[in-house]
């Protein structure tokens, strides 16, 4: 195996591992198994001798303490409350960011005595040594992560960014914990306010204050799921007035797809049980989708019969778009670094390439060897670029230029077109433009070669390649089709995603996703359109670069012949 195909086995592994993680932490109910979990993923995606996750619990029952995981190979994981003697002396770690350090004997941010960055006496004698703070949804330090070992130099930067990305994970699932206490204490609230106003209707005005001012929706309904109240935060969730929703059937704020979830919850409701928790998706009145948690109780009347349901609704959009937030920065933050390196890694046997073609030139006497010879050195160039870019050593901006978008699709064509003929597939251009716009020449070939690329891949068994670059009013349109297998129609909204790919075997699932940030930094637009039909089958990839593009005022280059 490679050395490439070694990291990327690591990296898909390790993705792998942390998706894992990810998901078994988001169904965890109970804070020290959240801790032993945690612990257990970092030691061995880090490779550590010993991992301590602490965390601040002050939101249960009983009074706060301070849970402690301590993990270690072949002697498992310790999970316990610490003593108020035992917090004393436990770390405090700075800041919100995470510590990377090779050697704490030689780094003074953990110097003995030191009181801004303390370690846990459980932890110690280490060298080697990663110390992440945990934050709540406040910003508050709740606990922090130290991951140590006792040799030095040990941990990577990407063992840093594994262990801050399960951190982050379980910090979440630590606060989704605390935010299903406090819905659960104020539904309980709520239901207690509700049996004091059968008992006494004096504090009926006390009930209709606390329903008006909360946070949360707040919505009851009868047997045949007709709403019968409103209170004024769901008009801010849901954006209907009381006088438009009640008397309504609440299948009006459901999902077409959901509405099977309504008919089971009745029922629930019907049996005397509570629903809590439930993480769901409602329509508002402008028809837009938002994730929301419900909490829903029977209501019974006096004589203690079952006559309807009290929900109470909290708008989690925010929060949700907040962790695919942070899951799609850590993956590309990862694939980034691992993409430097490499780019890195290849930038000596490109050199040698270069050399042994520039000896090999005196020797070629032949008109068709000398231009491939020319076309192979060119690509070899363009390689360098993508190294050097991806390696962040200049910015492209000073490359932008006036070019024919014509010209480069017809260079790229000469590049592919031995593998096409070795395939099977036949090429038909139409290349009727000679209009010329200012482009990073660089990071446009890559998106033609990346397009190119993937057509080929869909004909294995050949097929017809149709290329066409033409004008339109204020651009140009690059079009590609192939007669390959096709996208099934429930994978086309995904192919822009990063690391999404069909491809299992060879597929990295970066090549769309860097195409549509380069066309779209350009001020363009990229689409695709695709079908699997037994007869019609194929891909069709439109590409617009308008006239005048963010770069044109960087342009001082001559218009290119």
């Amino acid at each position: 195996m490679s050395s490439i195909e070694k990291v990327e086995s690591m990296r898909t592994s390790a993705l792998s591992r942390i998706a894992q993680t990810g998901l078994a932490l988001a169904r965890m109910h109970d804070p020290p198994a959240i801790a032993s979990l945690a612990a257990e993923a970092i030691l061995q995606l880090c490779g550590a001798q010993r991992v301590a996750f602490f965390y601040e619990i002050a939101y249960a029952a009983q009074p706060r303490y301070l849970l402690l995981a301590l993990s270690q190979p072949g002697r498992g994981t310790v999970v316990r409350r610490l003593s108020a003697e035992e917090e004393a002396s436990w770390p405090r770690l700075p800041g919100s960011e995470p510590l990377l350090s090779p050697d704490i004997s030689y780094d003074p941010s953990f110097a003995a005595g030191n009181s801004h960055t303390r370690l846990p006496q459980d932890v110690l004698p280490l060298r080697s040594c990663i110390a992440i703070p945990l934050l709540d949804v406040e910003g508050r330090r709740a606990g922090g992560i130290v991951c140590g070992h006792s040799d030095p130099n040990v941990f990577a930067d990407l063992a840093k960014e594994l262990a801050s990305t399960i951190a982050a994970q379980a910090s979440v699932a630590m606060e989704n914990i605390r935010l299903r206490h406090e819905l659960t204490q104020r539904a309980n609230h709520y239901e207690q306010a509700r049996q004091a106003l059968r008992e006494s209707s004096d504090r009926l005005g006390e009930l209709a204050a606390i329903v008006s001012s909360s946070n949360d929706a707040i919505i009851s309904k009868d047997l045949n799921g007709i709403i019968t109240s409103w209170n004024e935060a769901a008009t801010r969730i849901l954006g209907y007035a009381a006088h438009e929703i009640i008397g309504q059937p609440v299948l009006r704020l459901i999902p077409e797809h959901l509405h099977s979830d309504e008919a089971v919850i009745l029922r629930k409701i019907r049996s005397g049980e509570r629903v809590d928790h439930f993480e769901t998706v409602r329509r508002t009145k402008k028809g837009e989708l938002i994730d929301v948690s419900l909490t829903i109780s029977p209501v019974r009347n006096e004589q203690g019969a079952i006559v309807g349901a009290s929900k109470i609704m909290r708008d989690i959009s925010a929060s949700k778009r907040a962790e695919r937030s942070l899951l799609q920065a850590e993956k590309i933050a990862s694939a980034g670094r691992m993409a430097a390196t490499i780019a890195h890694e290849i930038n000596n046997p490109l050199e040698a390439v270069v050399n042994l073609l520039y000896l090999l030139r005196s020797s070629v006497q032949d008109a068709d060897g000398a231009a491939y010879l020319k076309t192979a050195e060119t690509e070899l160039a363009r390689v360098s670029h993508i190294a050097r870019q991806t390696l962040g050593f200049y910015r492209e901006y000073s490359s932008a230029r006036p070019t024919s978008l014509a010209e480069l699709v017809r260079h790229t064509i000469s590049v592919y077109e031995p593998r096409c003929s070795a395939a099977g597939i036949s090429i038909t251009s139409s290349l009727h433009t000679s209009r010329q716009v200012v482009v990073r020449r660089g990071e446009i070939m890559q998106v033609v070669s990346n397009l190119l690329s993937n057509s080929i891949h869909a004909m294995p068994n050949g097929g017809s390649l149709t290329i066409d670059v033409h004008d339109v009013a204020n651009g140009v349109v690059l079009s590609i089709r192939d007669t390959g297998c096709g996208v099934a129609q429930h994978d086309l909204p995904r192919v822009f995603e990063a690391f999404f790919t069909t491809r299992t075997s060879i597929g990295t699932g970066i090549g769309l996703f860097v195409s549509k940030q380069f066309i779209e930094g350009h001020g363009g637009s990229i689409t695709i359109d695709s079908t699997q039909d037994e007869l019609l089958h194929g891909t069709t990839v439109t590409v617009f670069l308008p006239e005048t593009t963010p770069y044109d005022e960087r342009s001082d280059e001559p218009l290119e012949p």
